[in-house]
């Protein structure tokens, strides 16, 4: 670098100055990859705990599904007994066709779980909604016009890296987007 000098003083910026403003420079870039990242843990907080909510939905979802084949299967059982006790001259057959009969009546009556267990999830699912409004609503509040702090995500190593498989109707990233993000 050459400056010019006009008396003592030098026209252009010694190299010190160069060294602050590439300083101040680096500190802003700093700042703003800090600031991202803070906003990244809070958006993937929020979309964690909707992610908890859609998890328990696929569940009640899943274990209807599950009971309905059950319960249809049941009642075929059911039927085919009730058949072969209707049509068997054999005491024998006919005592074990209704045992049949039976125990296709239990199955039915512990599919009964399905019913409980979908309004529980669904009750916890609601509540994790309205907690997730008051503790949002609140953070508003004090952070005032501002982002509200960052939430860290606790999880840690291969935890934080796993997701569980995805949700009915959610896309699944592709190893060419992951390779387009880069350069």
């Amino acid at each position: 670098m050459v400056a010019t000098m006009t008396g003592n003083s030098a026209i252009s910026p010694s190299v010190e100055e160069h060294a602050a403003l590439l300083q101040r420079h680096l500190v802003s870039i700093s700042d703003a990859i800090a600031r991202t990242r803070h906003e990244l843990a809070e958006l993937r907080q929020e979309q964690e705990i909707g992610r908890a909510c859609d998890e328990l939905n696929a569940v009640v979802q899943g274990t209807e599904q599950a009971t309905n084949t059950i319960l249809t299967a049941a009642e075929t059982v059911d039927a085919l007994a009730g058949g072969i006790a209707r049509r068997t001259r054999d005491d024998a057959a006919r005592q074990d066709a209704l045992a049949i009969q039976a125990q296709m009546q239990s199955v039915v009556e512990a599919c009964n779980f399905q019913d409980l267990t979908g309004q529980r999830i669904s009750k916890v699912v609601r509540t994790i909604g309205f907690v997730e409004e008051r503790v949002g609503e609140m953070l508003r509040l004090w952070a005032g016009p501002q982002t509200p702090a960052a939430r860290a995500d606790r999880r840690t190593g291969e935890d934080a890296l796993l997701n569980g498989p995805a949700l009915p109707g959610e896309a699944s990233v592709s190893q060419d987007a992951v390779d387009a993000m880069f350069p």
